[in-house]
């Protein structure tokens, strides 16, 4: 067994121990944690010795674009989002564009940091076309995840949501099991409902219309805007970062937001924390034994020691 503290000390040492490091391993620890391997330490396969610096935002701009594609693209998201914490305490407001991302998780530890520091975020991820538009039958864009964050402490909220009815790792592991898909996902080549993983040619966005327009929304500002559709080398992602204490006094946003919390709760609402997890946390053997082994390689020393 293993902490969620240990296991990510042990990893960022392994990628650099700076900032980003620290983050993109807190990252992917957690989602192995949560029972999401896919988005864990899984994606170490992409790392390599050789792989690029992280792209650094110019500082003295509010708004960037950065190509990424020759980068471990945890790294690169979490080394974006710290720039982006600062520019937006310079600037007020600050937004990057990423693009050539190849996979990199879950959104939620990105945009809960920058609430840590303030900030309220906004995330979100575009990709291969994989999901039908509502009304339609054949893909158009990809599971468009999108997260955003607010606050900190016990009134932090963290939403992170794809706008299909599954994730594109969901069909892989059916395929590999053999489960049925729930009725109502996915489409077959011929535009058909089918509950066959094998026979996926198409998911069904979230929630219908809505979900399928916010889909259209990371798009437009992933895609279209941030210049990641298309990209043969990987995805496209947005963060924006905006400072609400810039409303200055005549805007206690912290005292909405926790009225806001006690509404919703009151309510019957379930209040979203992003998975976020307790540092002591434990990971079973398993996982311990695949740190290991990601961690030789990076290392260049023998697994276990």
């Amino acid at each position: 067994m293993i902490t969620v503290h240990d296991a990510a000390g042990r990893l960022a040492a392994a990628l650099g121990d700076g900032p980003a490091a620290k983050l993109a391993a807190s990252a992917l620890v957690e989602a192995d944690a949560l029972g999401l391997p896919r988005f864990g330490i899984a994606m170490l396969d992409e790392w390599t010795v050789d792989a690029a610096p992280v792209a650094a935002s110019d500082g003295a701009q509010a708004i960037n674009w950065l190509d990424c594609s020759s980068c471990f693209a945890p790294l690169a998201v979490a080394s974006a989002a710290l720039d982006l914490a600062g520019a937006a305490r310079q600037f007020g407001i600050a937004a990057v564009f990423l693009r050539g991302v190849r996979g990199f998780g879950r959104l939620a530890p990105f945009v809960r940091h920058l609430a840590d520091a303030g900030l309220l975020a906004i995330a979100g991820a575009e990709g291969p076309p994989f999901v039908a538009p509502y009304g339609g039958i054949h893909p158009v864009i990809g599971t468009n995840p999108l997260a955003l964050a607010i606050g900190q402490g016990a009134d932090r909220v963290v939403i992170d949501v794809a706008t299909s009815t599954a994730t594109m790792a969901d069909i892989r592991n059916a395929r590999v099991s053999g489960a049925p898909l729930p009725d109502g996902i996915a489409l077959d080549g011929e535009g058909r409902p089918t509950s066959i993983a094998a026979e996926v040619a198409a998911l069904l966005p979230r929630g219908g219309q809505i979900g399928s327009l916010l889909g259209l929304v990371v798009e437009l500002v992933a895609g279209v805007a941030g210049g990641g559709r298309g990209d043969p080398k990987g995805r496209g992602v947005f963060i924006l970062a905006f400072d609400p204490a810039r409303a200055g006094d005549d805007v206690d946003w912290q005292a909405r937001l926790a009225g806001l919390k006690r509404d919703w709760t009151t309510g019957g609402g379930h209040w979203p924390r992003g998975g976020s997890l307790s540092l002591e946390t434990e990971l079973d053997d398993d996982f311990a034994q695949r740190l290991d082994t990601h961690l030789a390689r990076m290392t260049g020393r023998s697994a276990g020691r």
